[in-house]
């Protein structure tokens, strides 16, 4: 049924556009979230990779005979830095991506192009579940667990 539907009840129009409401205010949440997350994970991250570089140099000063594991852990922490910076850019996209086709959904939702159906149908397909955020997450969590090793085995 299209908005101006006379068929449509005044209580499922109100209805509807609660629905509408709440998923503009929960896609608006998500997106904001998502960026703030994302600043706060760059800074992180720069802060941390600067104390480890820091680390490295004097466990390089220290131990000479484990140079190479060392420079094999601080290489797997990276990758795993760079896997969620990966995940944040993705979600950042992802929930921006979601957000923009839903304001176009509701747009033509008003604009009676399309009917409440075609509406949640198409929002409901755009979310779909998405397996890039999975890999990317195990790929920095494992590559933590494999760096913690290598650097634990390059210690004496």
């Amino acid at each position: 049924m299209k908005y101006s539907d006379e068929k449509l009840s005044p209580e499922l129009r109100r209805s509807r556009d609660n629905h509408i409401n709440h998923r503009w205010s929960q896609l608006y949440s998500l997106s904001k979230d998502s960026a703030e997350s994302a600043i706060k994970y760059l800074f992180a991250t720069n802060a941390g990779g600067a104390v480890a570089v820091l680390t490295y140099l004097g466990a390089i000063a220290s131990n000479g005979d484990s140079q190479l594991l060392a420079k094999l852990a601080v290489a797997i922490f990276f990758i795993g830095i760079i896997s969620v910076g990966v995940y944040k850019a993705y979600m950042v996209h992802n929930v921006e991506s979601l957000f923009s086709h839903y304001q176009k959904l509701v747009g033509d939702y008003y604009d009676e192009k399309i009917g409440w159906g075609a509406l949640t149908k198409s929002d409901e397909t755009k979310t779909g579940e998405p397996v890039a955020p999975y890999i990317f997450g195990y790929i920095s969590f494992f590559s933590f667990i494999i760096g913690s090793i290598v650097a634990a085995c390059g210690v004496k």
